[in-house]
């Protein structure tokens, strides 16, 4: 399996002990009888690692996360307990060990009014008889991070040890999974310092692997990151021990230092792309049996565009995880416009580049020869995938369509219903010119007009002002403070573009409702209602990066919360007004589109070219 193959290279499975909890309990007050023993146990130990990891469990189960409201997850129907009334009730059931576990749940929680409350009501009545080490259980110092790599890069395991008053030493370790987005697949704690858990890698590893040292503000920059990209993941990635773990990380990420640098992401100019195609097709492994350089080149060009904008940013970088994930699933859902005939011969080009890759990368032979070899298990997935009728012209058309209408390819389901294809009905699928004329259609509507289509360009939008000629004189200055808040967050979290909308789309809301500030006089609630307005509106087709590459600060409604400091159900509230105001006007959405959206239609642009002119050669 592919699976164990990575958790070889760099991934894991949960050791025994690791005390890994279900994310949600449908009651924690009820499951008092278990804790109670597993309290109790921890509390015979001569180490806070137990109590603390059943602690971070719970807190997880009583933490609500953004995946909640999308779905998703084994446990996703279940509501979040109050974590206010599920821990208050630990102390106040007047048990030794289930006070003991709520003052180990105030040590991890990142609520500190909530970490207080607790400490307080458990008081020092009983302080005698709990372990010495209970009262310093959060006074730990970090001994030092390490990074385990491997060199085919399918992702990094972060480890971080530290030690307690008592000497009591314990590791988090967290793999970090590039080819999902870099998200934190999995995270586990070990009672054991560094040396042991070193010993323990390089026991079960294999020789492609290095450990590193890493600054510890790295390693928190690195997993903060990678923590915050996981909630954008549906469903949830879940393990016996993530997310249960989550808490416990945060908080050793909050023992290490700010100011770390996460990860960066290479860059691949157009020009070095093409320059590495030109290489790869005029090398050995780019003659494969059947096609002509032309054809072989276009084949590989999109195996270079995963690597750079969807795995970790190198094209040179394949291994077998890599390679099911384009055949099993990228490559079948993303390359549209190779016949058939032409696309059953990819498995000599895919075999050619992860050649001609790891030559140039001076990659063991045995792992190029895995790595074929999970060419070889997923071929069959690929071929019947190419076979199927989705991969015709209706397949094609309506995926294309898709795009065109403003719909997330990454999102693509079968039982998504045609929203945005108005008229497809009408259309003869077989008759290329129809389709081809629909298709143009549709991305002309989404550009604006056949003028605005042609002109089409990736170019920044403009630092426009504000428009102030709509605003009436009574709600100047409110609109002046909420201009100020949302010109500063808008920039800082995201960029100079979105600031330009934001602007727009705060002139249209008040001139179209200038009610809006009787309503909720907060002008702080309003700023960050329109950027929770664009946050959707955007994200659904956008790389959540500015023109130059910057990732933006907030990609989440509960990054954008935290980042203002304003609830996020108020978020949400004022988010819900300025859609519906905005959705009662024609504000003229394609003379305010982000650069990354005017990329978008270019790209779906150029498929549908490749589109005709492939039909085109299909006829001769």
């Amino acid at each position: 399996m592919a699976q164990d193959r990575r958790h070889k290279r760099g991934g894991r499975t949960t050791p025994k002990g690791t005390h890994g909890r279900p994310t949600h309990l449908r009651s924690v007050p009820d499951a008092h009888p278990p804790l109670v023993q597993d309290a109790i146990d921890a509390l015979r130990e001569d180490s806070p690692f137990t109590l603390l990891t059943l602690a971070s469990g719970l807190i997880e189960a009583t933490t609500p996360r953004p995946t909640d409201e999308w779905g998703g997850g084994r446990n996703a129907t279940a509501a979040r307990p109050d974590p206010a009334e599920a821990f208050e009730s630990f102390v106040l059931s007047g048990l030794p060990g289930m006070t003991e576990l709520a003052l180990a749940i105030a040590t991890l929680h990142p609520d500190p009014v909530l970490a207080g409350r607790i400490q307080s009501l458990a008081g020092p009545s009983a302080a005698g008889r709990r372990p010495a080490w209970l009262s310093t259980m959060g006074d730990i110092s970090i001994d030092r991070a390490l990074v385990l790599s491997h060199v085919l890069g399918d992702g990094d395991n972060i480890m971080i040890s530290w030690s307690w008053p008592s000497g009591a030493k314990a590791t988090m370790v967290a793999y970090i999974d590039f080819n999902m987005g870099t998200i934190v697949k999995d995270a586990f704690a070990l009672p054991e310092g560094w040396n042991a858990v070193f010993d323990l890698f390089v026991t079960h590893g294999d020789d492609h692997s290095d450990f590193d040292p890493l600054d510890p503000a790295v390693a928190r920059a690195r997993i903060a990151e990678a923590i915050e990209a996981g909630e954008r993941v549906v469903p949830p990635i879940e393990s016996e021990s993530w997310p249960a773990s989550r808490p416990m990380l945060e908080w050793v990420l909050r023992h290490l230092p700010e100011g770390g640098v996460g990860f960066e992401r290479p860059e691949w100019t157009e020009a070095e792309r093409q320059a590495l195609l030109d290489e790869f097709v005029a090398s050995d492994e780019g003659a494969v049996r059947g096609l002509t350089r032309t054809q072989v080149r276009d084949m590989a060009e999109p195996l270079v565009w995963f690597a750079c904008d969807y795995g970790p940013g190198d094209p040179l970088r394949w291994s077998p995880v890599s390679v099911e994930i384009v055949l099993a699933d990228w490559y079948p859902r993303k390359v549209f416009g190779i016949p058939a005939k032409q696309l059953i011969r990819f498995d000599g080009v895919l075999a050619g580049f992860v050649r001609f890759a790891h030559k140039k990368r001076s990659i063991p032979a045995e792992l190029t020869l895995e790595t074929l070899e999970s060419l070889e298990r997923w071929w069959p997935v690929f071929a019947e995938s190419i076979t199927s009728p989705d991969r015709g012209p209706i397949g094609n058309a309506i995926s294309i369509a898709r795009i065109a209408a403003g719909l997330d390819p990454d999102d693509f389901d079968e039982e998504l219903d045609d929203e945005g294809l108005d008229g497809i009905d009408d259309v003869d699928i077989n008759d290329t010119d129809a389709v081809a004329d629909f298709l143009e259609a549709t991305l002309m509507e989404s550009a604006g007009g056949r003028a605005a289509y042609e002109a089409l360009d990736d170019v920044p939008l403009d630092d426009v002002p504000f428009d102030w000629s709509s605003i009436p004189e009574p709600l100047r200055e409110r609109t002046a403070s909420t201009l100020a808040l949302l010109d500063t967050w808008a920039e800082d979290l995201f960029d100079v573009e979105v600031r330009t909308i934001a602007r727009a789309v705060l002139a249209a809301v008040i001139e179209a409702d200038p009610a809006v500030f009787k309503r909720s006089a907060r002008v702080d609630a309003l700023a960050a209602g329109i950027l929770g307005f664009l946050l959707s509106r955007l994200t659904g087709r956008m790389p959540l990066r500015s023109h130059s590459g910057v990732p933006w600060k907030a990609t989440t409604k509960k990054a954008l919360a935290d980042a203002t400091g304003v609830n996020a159900s108020t978020v949400s509230a004022r988010t819900g007004t300025v859609r519906n105001v905005m959705e009662q006007i024609d504000f003229g959405w394609a003379s305010w589109l982000h650069s990354s959206q005017r990329r978008d239609l270019l790209e779906t642009k150029k498929i549908l070219d490749g589109y005709r002119i492939v039909d085109d050669d299909d006829d001769l």
